[in-house]
């Protein structure tokens, strides 16, 4: 028997529910056919079949009146950070989560601004040496240092993103710092070589630091390291070095047919691989002896050409692989399917250089990418729909308070980092000797 609905009527001709906003003028309500009062006991009501937890929050969102264009409209009228705080009171569904991410996004791009000033003077910083990495601390040190810097020279700083013209040389590995990555309270840092060094310290040693020297036969030319954990991969010259502990010597050699030079782990045992070939291939670090598997071909893309040497390497949302090629492939591969060229998503306008390396980062909860272009451009997209932040007119070269998604940098990005203190997120970044920052929005712009 038709029920009475909140919001809908019940038309008896057609024999079902319609909203009460489309109905005709001049048109009656067809009543309900009422529904007789039972009472049940308490075993009865015991023995009823209990609705699942699925079944009951498809029943709250069918009656959940839906956000309309019209109401995201007027939010992105008013302060967006407000209106970001009221949607994130509506009950949780796909259509609030959705109407949330785009405010997100038109946020981001319409009030990024280049931030001129930090609390001891102007921005950007000068370093001195061409910038080639970066990387957060987990925590401000007693210091005050929370964040990683290296250069081209080798010299490592720690640096304080409040004074960050007040920078620290912590050491100098004497030859370019191809990368800095930590997980959890390890730091790893690798240099270019010849010969290849690398560098290991936790949080709790703060000052004290592991060196170790590859041997050329071992492993040269290293372009990338990732540490997950207490487990160490370093990349080089015809293949990576794997550590299982960061603090011991043992490792093993996992040959491979090109120079390795992007790395990314899904956990502790599986690791990815990007070769300079443009091969992806995945590792399973439980039998290093083993033939690895073939995730992806980048070079075999029929709707490019060329050598496609992967850059950078991430794994997102458990099953996804973000993956970006010297060539200008920026994509999200499924890791679930070996072999297959067609991507889930790709990210339109990236432009890649020849240049090795262009910074490239993710937002802490995986929503948000932000790249370095060829173009001395900054661009930036969500992970979950592919919608980009930035726009391709170029208003004029990059100034102070301008938004970055909108102008032009002297120099290629060569480094990207997001970092929060206790009121506002930044985006800080590596101009060949320039350290900018951008403003992006409130703590909590990103989650």
């Amino acid at each position: 028997m038709p029920r009475d609905l909140p919001g809908m009527y019940w038309d008896e001709e057609k024999r079902r529910y319609f909203p009460l906003s489309s109905r005709r003028a001049g048109k009656p309500p067809t009543a309900p056919a009422s529904v007789p009062h039972v009472t049940l006991s308490r075993s009865q009501l015991q023995s009823l079949p209990k609705r699942s937890r699925k079944r009951k929050l498809q029943i709250r969102d069918s009656l959940t009146p839906p956000l309309s264009s019209r109401l995201v409209k007027g939010f992105k009228n008013i302060d967006g950070w407000h209106a970001l705080n009221t949607v994130r009171q509506y009950p949780v569904g796909l259509r609030s989560r959705r109407c949330l991410h785009d405010i997100q996004i038109d946020q981001l791009s319409a009030n990024s601004i280049e931030s001129h000033l930090s609390d001891s003077g102007p921005l950007p910083v000068d370093i001195g040496q061409t910038i080639t990495a970066l990387c957060s601390k987990p925590k401000v040190d007693t210091e005050g240092g929370n964040l990683w810097i290296g250069d081209d020279a080798g010299w490592l700083y720690r640096v304080n993103t409040k004074t960050p013209d007040h920078n620290w040389r912590e050491l100098s590995l004497g030859t370019q710092i191809t990368s800095i990555t930590r997980s959890k309270s390890i730091t790893l840092v690798t240099s270019l070589g010849s010969p290849a060094r690398l560098l290991v310290t936790r949080e709790e040693t703060l000052g004290h630091w592991l060196l170790r020297e590859f041997p050329t036969h071992v492993c040269s030319d290293v372009w990338c390291g990732q540490v997950f954990e207490n487990t160490i991969v370093v990349g080089g010259r015809r293949g990576a070095v794997f550590f299982l502990d960061a603090e011991q010597d043992e490792y093993l050699r996992l040959r491979s047919s090109s120079d390795v030079f992007s790395l990314s782990f899904q956990n502790q045992n599986i690791v990815y691989i990007g070769l300079r070939n443009g091969v992806i291939e995945r590792w399973d670090l439980r039998q290093p002896s083993t033939v690895p598997d073939l995730i992806v071909d980048m070079s075999q893309n029929h709707k490019t050409t060329g050598r496609a040497p992967v850059q950078h390497l991430r794994t997102i949302h458990q099953y996804g692989l973000l993956v970006e090629t010297m060539r200008g492939d920026l994509e999200i591969h499924d890791l679930r399917y070996l072999g297959g060229t067609t991507p889930l998503i790709q990210f339109e306008d990236h432009v890649s250089s020849y240049v090795h390396r262009l910074g490239l980062t993710v937002s802490p909860g995986e929503n948000f990418l932000f790249a370095g272009g060829g173009d001395s451009r900054l661009r930036g997209w969500s992970l979950r729909t592919g919608q980009a932040l930035h726009t391709d007119a170029v208003d004029s070269p990059i100034s102070p308070s301008s938004n970055p998604f909108r102008t032009r940098y002297p120099y290629p990005i060569r480094a990207l980092e997001v970092l929060a203190d206790e009121e506002k997120t930044y985006l800080w970044m590596a101009s060949y000797k320039h350290l900018h920052g951008v403003e992006l929005g409130p703590v909590g712009i990103l989650r």
